[in-house]
């Protein structure tokens, strides 16, 4: 990183991301935390004890957000870049500025040790790493990258800006869109969970024929797992990020801009809402819906439908409101049981 702040501040402030810069146009080498910045450094700074810790510190700018700007304006040296969404702009910055680069690489677009099936289309600025299998007619979009040991199946289809990350799979049939991540060791499009039993117990398996669709900006994490429909497809929305470690199991659909944490499971043909938020280990039993603008916590275990927004915690989910109420009640169970028993022995002495 080589830049001037005012260009960082020219670059954000025509989207509102950044609203006011105050101070001397500096120049950057680098982002870097509180804990360790220095000079030449830019830091994001959330809260008034950060503001003490960077006093001694001496980075050479500061984004924060309007509620800080005239504590840190008392300090000296510094140049200030105003953001009313702290968060937000920590993201779209160090996206922007500090980012790994996976196009860059050591080796070639396309590896020597990488298999390329026949009638595959490979767009450009796209990098295929070592030991890359790619199945016949697989297509990829430009500026995508598909990295050491990675397969795709025959007629997968990844689109522009993706990344796939070592190890990863996706298979046959499925699609994956624009600026999508698929961390290492994840599979989409592994076979759904089908089985029929015989009058002698024996499984049989129901061969699940379907595809995945991954639509734009999802992220997939390491280890997730996204099973391929039985017939038609497993969708997940737009936007929505996977942690590490989900279970997407077939025929599910998932909405758009979705936060699902590590181990969420649902299972089949669950349908979910946009914007839902899942604390870890989640989990929705099969064939159920689940509406938009739903907070599931305290490993919720979704065993109806949900069709009110809010928050639900819990196994089975109840409201968090209830939630709260039944645990308080629950932590002291053995002292409720005596209190009861001794009512019951004060009504038999009194009858």
């Amino acid at each position: 990183m080589d830049t001037q702040v005012s260009q960082i501040f020219e670059e954000f402030s025509g989207t509102g991301l950044l609203t006011a810069m105050e101070g001397e146009d500096v120049s950057l080498s680098g982002i870097a935390s509180v804990e360790q910045c220095g000079p030449g450094d830019l830091v994001f700074v959330s809260d008034e004890p950060s503001v003490e810790t960077i006093g001694g510190r001496q980075p050479s700018a500061v984004v924060t957000s309007p509620a800080l700007q005239q504590a840190l304006a008392a300090l000296p040296g510094l140049t200030l870049l105003i953001a009313p969404n702290l968060k937000l702009a920590h993201a779209l910055i160090r996206q922007r500025y500090v980012d790994r680069n996976v196009l860059e690489s050591e080796w070639s677009d396309i590896h020597p040790s990488a298999v390329i099936g026949p009638d595959c289309e490979i767009g450009s600025g796209s990098r295929i790493g070592p030991n890359v299998v790619l199945g016949q007619g697989v297509q990829i979009g430009e500026n995508t990258a598909i990295m050491a040991g990675a397969v795709v199946e025959h007629g997968a289809v990844i689109g522009d800006r993706s990344v796939i990350h070592p190890n990863a799979t996706v298979g046959y049939d499925c699609q994956i869109g624009d600026d999508a991540i698929v961390q290492s060791n994840a599979v989409v499009g592994a076979e759904g969970y089908g089985f029929a039993q015989d009058e002698k117990g024996r499984s049989h398996r129901i061969p699940q024929l379907g595809r995945v669709v991954i639509e734009d900006r999802v992220s997939i994490g390491a280890g997730t797992c996204v099973d391929r429909a039985t017939y038609g497809e497993t969708r997940i929305g737009a936007g929505t990020k996977l942690d590490n470690l989900c279970h997407i199991a077939h025929n599910v659909e998932i909405g758009q801009d979705c936060l699902l944490t590590a181990m969420f499971v649902t299972g089949g043909s669950a349908k979910l809402g946009d914007r839902i938020v899942a604390s870890g280990q989640t989990a929705v039993l099969d064939h159920l819906e689940v509406c938009s603008d739903v907070f599931l916590v305290r490993r919720a275990g979704v065993a109806e439908d949900i069709d009110e927004p809010g928050i639900y915690a819990g196994a089975p989910v109840e409201p968090y409101a209830t939630y709260l109420k039944n645990t308080a009640v629950a932590r002291d169970l053995h002292g409720l049981r005596k209190r009861v028993r001794q009512l019951e022995r004060a009504l038999r002495e009194r009858a």
